[in-house]
């Protein structure tokens, strides 16, 4: 069986990328969201979840952009001198070559995104992470020793047969061995991760293809819907005009339709 989880990241971060990733769930394919606690919309996103409950929501685990929740005291080693986080992977990534980059600070963080969401009433799926963070082993090991302890047991695996080449290579690299990982821990995860090498750069044909051809077993396909407007111009993010190309290709009946065709069952991270 072809099952297939769409899942819109960055939920919270504008109202407009709040009202897209809505609108996709109601009226397009969209069966799942992952929620950044730290940006400004969050306890709007945390109230259009509890109002669509079918909607399955994990938290998207932000450690490059924005504040801490925690004390920034307590979590030094993941901010820069202005007490925000670095602003890029790339940057977060070199503090874990250096040695610089402390789990024990890290699982603090993560306790503190989780309890805010939680506090918010929502119930979490699973957990990713914003830009990838979690292909960093100190971070997925953090979250592996303290998910559970939330009941969540489901993870964005950053890897899979569909990754070639570019980053998506390097995530390949860096995450030989998690499967494994996640499994003796008891975490699940799906069996194929799509859109890496498409992030801001999605058309019709591609996605056309990619359900033509979707593997069997549990996909997921993640995407960033949005509205461009004038709050995400004040946004720090590389994502503007493509997060209205993916909402208008989310909710388009024949990409709909071609998911009937193909026998594709959509699914959310609860169902695993």
């Amino acid at each position: 069986m072809k099952r297939l989880i769409v899942n819109a990241d960055d939920f919270g971060l504008t109202s407009g990328v709040n009202r897209a990733v809505i609108e996709a769930h109601e009226g397009g394919i969209v069966t799942s969201t992952t929620i950044m606690v730290n940006m400004p919309r969050f306890q709007e996103a945390a109230r259009l979840a509890t109002e669509h409950p079918a909607l399955g929501v994990g938290l998207h685990f932000n450690i490059t952009q924005g504040e801490p929740i925690a004390r920034p005291v307590s979590v030094r080693t993941l901010l820069n001198s202005s007490e925000s986080f670095t602003g890029t992977s790339t940057k977060l990534a070199g503090r874990w070559l250096s040695g610089r980059l402390k789990k024990a600070e890290v699982i603090l963080e993560l306790r503190a995104q989780i309890e805010k969401a939680l506090a918010a009433g929502l119930t979490l799926t699973h957990i990713d992470s914003h830009k990838h963070s979690h292909a960093l082993p100190v971070v997925l090991e953090a979250i592996l020793e303290t998910a559970g302890e939330y009941r969540i047991h489901a993870v964005r695996l950053p890897a899979g047969p569909l990754l070639s080449g570019g980053r998506a290579l390097v995530l390949n690299v860096v995450s030989s061995g998690y499967r494994a990982r996640m499994k003796s821990r008891e975490f699940r995860g799906t069996d194929t991760l799509a859109g890496i090498t498409r992030t801001g750069k999605w058309t019709r044909d591609w996605l056309m293809t990619l359900l033509a051809g979707l593997p069997d077993g549990v996909t997921e396909l993640f995407c960033h819907p949005g509205y461009n407007d004038a709050d995400l111009e004040r946004i720090q993010t590389r994502l503007r005009a493509s997060r209205q190309v993916e909402f208008e290709l989310l909710t388009d009946r024949e990409i709909a339709a071609e998911i009937v065709r193909q026998g594709i069952k959509l699914i959310s991270f609860a169902s695993l």
